[in-house]
């Protein structure tokens, strides 16, 4: 079953520290980079590669969603999904004359290439919208780049690599599930998504039905192998996180594609390239993590009940769409996936580590960039030195590691340095924080408090709408809330007159004093806690004036677990030696904040001290922070 509730945390419960499979494969190219891109959310520059392969896994996934009309009716030449990305932005549908009567293969075949042209013209639309709304793009690269031509031959792949499905299935008399089709519709937990059906939500039970256009008995015809053959996807239409979730909430994976049509199950990823770059060396990596996650979550509680949930896992496949090109990875066997398990585990603990303390970083160790032949085929390396100096001169954070080649630290240095200060020592000059100023690794990490608790520790809504437990710490007349750090990332509040807290982060949210608990937090009875200094809660640190760089810019948006929209935008100062997300919610993107640009050098006064993922995170309070420049 390719998806499930996530434990505990609800259906927004995403964690910077969850591990996913993307994320291990960053670890895995360099642990100290996953440390910069994931934890803090240091973004580079955004490419047209990285938002192509977006857009046309999605409008593949909107095509396998097709289905054709039944009872002799011709259907028309229009993709449901391109109408319904449409109209995800206010626009009219489009309409046609032309239409296909659906007879066999070939006939898809001409359907789909009557739909191809309007397929291609959304693409490069999203595109152009998504290339526009971004707020940092690299120097000299645009979406114009990106040719007609290129999209219909990434299209192509795609369609090519389902459409064999479609002619196994029917070549294979239907597969084992034919019957259940013909009887009852899609009998899978999770059915694959349909666009004439309703979406089914993650923990919902599926009450699909069987559709005139099966046939009661006798061979399959065309429409039905499209239908068995239809693989699970991501719907578009559910806004829930369509994943796997490990069942203690430590892991997580969003699949492309899984294939059950001939009673047993494939996991597929989609990759809009031919596979010849280093970051092909991910794909065995990423593909056994979902095989791990397939594993553990055939008893997952998020399950609904009732219809097939799943079957032998007997395949892992890369789909690189440019080709187009299978690329088979083996399945790991019960002893070593038992090994992984333990060793994913311990990176993840390593990952709630890195960041902490400012001196806790996780260890920069490259692995090797190996280019590839087309289809994912590993080129040996010859120089690993070399190899791994290529890794580290595509991190983001090549100017920032202490670690990096020294030639690789000075050519990324030299590329943030102004021309008007000349050199990199200047730039280093320049970035010395003045007072009010203070040094980002200057900022309060961690405290203890101790005091009375009061009211019940249960659930209230947090920043980012997540469902989280809090309550308040007193001494005398001085009242501060206490809360998670995010959903379920502390356990009880123990019983007691005066308690310790210990390992708290302090903060501030709506101009209120906040102390944050996670997992390297503690609590105690204050009488069994000697030697331990303790902050006043009247003193807790809960502002920070800062200077430096603006290396990265950024922004999200959505929906929060209320049904409610938010919105916010993003940028990492760098002070030269430290770097922090600053972020603005809602109302509080001003103008200032969005016409910030990467290579300005701010100051910003009086922000708010806030925390994700136990990493700091400076936020700007519309009515007090100041901006400053230069």
């Amino acid at each position: 079953m390719p998806v499930v509730l996530p434990p505990g945390a609800g259906y927004l419960g995403k964690s910077r520290r969850r591990i996913s499979a993307s994320g291990l494969v960053t670890w895995e190219r360099c642990p100290r980079q996953w440390h910069y891109r994931r934890r803090i959310g240091l973004n580079d520059a955004t490419v047209p590669e990285m938002i192509i392969g977006l857009v046309v896994e999605d409008a593949l996934c909107g095509l396998y969603m097709e289905r054709f009309a039944t009872d002799g009716k011709p259907t028309p030449a229009i993709s449901s999904w391109v109408n319904f990305s449409r109209s995800q932005n206010g626009l009219d549908e489009i309409t046609t004359s032309e239409q296909t009567f659906i007879l066999g293969i070939n006939s898809i075949k001409g359907w789909i290439e009557q739909v191809l042209p309007s397929l291609v013209e959304e693409v490069q639309r999203l595109l152009n919208q998504r290339w526009e709304a971004n707020p940092w793009k690299a120097s000299g690269r645009d979406i114009s780049e990106v040719k007609d031509e290129r999209i219909e031959a990434l299209l192509r792949g795609g369609i090519q690599l389902q459409l064999e499905e479609v002619e196994n299935c029917l070549n294979s008399g239907g597969g084992p599930h034919l019957e259940l089709y013909r009887t009852s519709g899609d009998p899978f937990t999770i059915p694959a998504p349909c666009w004439d059906e309703e979406g089914v939500k993650p923990g919902e039970r599926s009450n699909r039905a069987t559709n005139s256009g099966f046939k009661t008995d006798g061979a399959p015809s065309a429409w039905e192998a499209w239908e068995i053959a239809r693989p699970w996807v991501k719907d578009p239409r559910i806004a829930e996180p369509q994943r796997l979730f490990h069942p203690d909430g430590w892991a997580a994976g969003e699949m492309d594609l899984v294939h059950r049509w001939d009673g047993k199950i494939r996991i597929c990823d989609m990759k809009a390239s031919a596979g010849t770059s280093g970051y092909s060396a991910g794909l065995a990596n990423q593909l056994r993590f979902y095989q791990w996650l397939w594993t553990i979550t055939r008893d997952h509680s998020g399950r609904p009940d009732g219809g097939i949930s799943g079957g032998e896992l007997s395949g892992l496949e890369g789909w690189y769409l440019m080709g187009p090109h299978r690329k088979m990875i083996d399945l790991l066997d019960e002893e070593t996936l038992a090994t992984e398990t333990t060793r994913w585990h311990n990176i993840h603990q390593q990952m709630t580590l890195s960041g902490l303390h400012p001196t806790h970083l996780a260890p920069a160790d490259p692995a090797p960039w190996i280019t590839h032949q087309p289809g994912g085929k590993a080129i040996a390396v010859e120089d690993e030195k070399a190899a791994k100096a290529l890794t580290c001169g595509r991190c983001t954070a090549a100017a920032f590691c202490d670690e990096s080649p020294e030639k690789t630290r000075a050519k990324a240095l030299s590329s943030l340095t102004p021309p008007e200060l000349g050199s990199t020592e200047n730039l280093l000059q320049a970035l010395v924080p003045k007072p009010p100023c203070t040094k980002i690794s200057a900022i309060p990490r961690r405290l203890n408090v101790k005091g009375e608790v009061k009211g019940h520790w249960g659930p209230l809504s947090n920043h980012f709408g997540e469902a989280v437990r809090g309550a308040a710490i007193v001494v005398g007349n001085t009242s501060v809330v206490i809360e998670e750090m995010g959903a379920d990332a502390f356990g009880e509040i123990p019983a007691g007159s005066e308690l310790a807290l210990l390992d708290v982060a302090p903060g501030l949210w709506r101009r209120m004093t906040r102390l944050y608990l996670d997992e390297h937090s503690d609590v105690k009875l204050a009488s069994e806690v000697t030697d331990i200094e303790f902050t006043r809660l009247g003193l807790i640190p809960t502002k920070a004036n800062l200077s430096g760089q603006v290396v990265s810019r950024g922004g999200h948006s959505g929906v929060n677990a209320l049904g409610k929209p938010w919105s916010m935008s993003t940028c990492h100062i760098w002070d030269g030696e430290s770097v922090v997300e600053v972020v603005a919610f809602g109302s509080a993107i001003n103008r200032t904040f969005e016409g910030i640009k990467v290579g300005d050098r701010i100051r910003i006064l009086s922000a708010e001290l806030g925390w994700r993922d136990g990493v700091p995170q400076v936020r700007i309070d519309q009515r007090q922070t100041r901006i400053e420049v230069k």
